[in-house]
């Protein structure tokens, strides 16, 4: 069983135009309305991929009741926290011409104090049964940056994954996370520096080891992953794949290397199913994140070699 958190959901609202036209009006076309969060982008890619998982989260009550119907076309467990309001939206615009996506996040609902502390009762609750529970997404206004640290805390005994960015990510490296996965981008932001060869960015993942983390995926997009636990690192370049959106990529990895761990795969292995699982989440429109048969053409192609 696996858990994943999701304390900042959003209705992820995604449309193309022909050329995005800043300052001027765009004329929006192919519009299609998520649920998404990482947190819940990553439960939706092991449920695709046949997985037992659930989800643990916050909800506005304005609009708990849309939502969930969402959650329930994807037959996912959601257990929430109600805050009053409504769920953030956020919006994604692709531009046919280039290809980029644009996004536009909202904040989401804040949380004080004792709403966290009723959250933790939550995530202890549901999360009992689980060997795996990933802690993901931007948190709520109101958290502080310690707070998957302290998540992390009340689920002492488990196999943490904590894919997050800046202070949320270093302070809950003193909990030694299973797994971290950050982005090439954060990864660069968290060291202060560029990283542009394949050395720098490992030897940035093996800071981050001996700051705390167990194991580092280095998800760097167009030119592949980067596995290590400190004492071997591996490589997997990216597959060549027709890329519509990158939007929830660096979700459906970690969804991939989980089923992979969940099936008593090695995290070699493990790293196999998440490079596919990712590549299959980029040939999707929008939000869509995975479909299995793309997943199961990509699987076989992975290649690792050592670094």
């Amino acid at each position: 069983m696996i858990t994943t958190v999701c304390m900042n959901p959003s209705f992820d609202k995604t449309a193309v135009v022909d050329q995005l036209n800043a300052g001027g009006v765009n004329r929006l076309s192919g519009v299609r309305y998520d649920v998404g969060g990482k947190g819940l982008n990553v439960a939706v890619v092991l449920r695709r991929l046949g997985m037992e998982v659930s989800c643990v989260g916050c909800l506005g009550t304005a609009d708990e009741r849309e939502f969930m119907e969402m959650v329930g076309k994807e037959a996912l467990t959601f257990r929430y926290l109600r805050l009053l309001g409504k769920t953030r939206t956020n919006m994604k615009i692709r531009d046919l011409e280039t290809g980029a996506v644009t996004e536009f996040n909202e904040a989401g609902l804040a949380m004080d104090e004792a709403q966290l502390s009723e959250f933790m009762d939550l995530l202890q609750a549901e999360c009992a049964a689980s060997r795996y529970v990933v802690f993901s997404g931007r948190l709520p206004p109101g958290c502080a940056e310690d707070t998957y640290r302290r998540c992390m805390q009340a689920v002492q005994g488990k196999n943490c994954v904590l894919d997050a960015t800046g202070d949320a990510l270093l302070l809950g490296l003193s909990e030694h996370p299973y797994l971290i996965k950050p982005n090439l981008p954060e990864l660069e932001g968290i060291m202060k520096r560029e990283l542009k060869t394949l050395r720098s960015i490992r030897d940035a993942a093996l800071e981050l080891i001996a700051r705390g983390a167990r194991n580092v995926i280095v998800s760097m997009g167009k030119y592949g992953a980067i596995f290590t636990d400190g004492s071997r690192t591996l490589f997997s370049p990216a597959l060549p794949v027709e890329a519509r959106s990158t939007v929830g990529a660096g979700d459906a990895m970690v969804g991939g290397v989980l089923m992979g761990l969940e099936k008593g795969e090695s995290l070699e292995d493990s790293l196999r199913y998440g490079v596919a699982a990712g590549a299959a989440s980029v040939m999707t429109d929008g939000t869509q994140l995975i479909t299995v048969s793309d997943f199961e053409s990509l699987l076989p192609r992975v290649t690792l070699q050592e670094l």
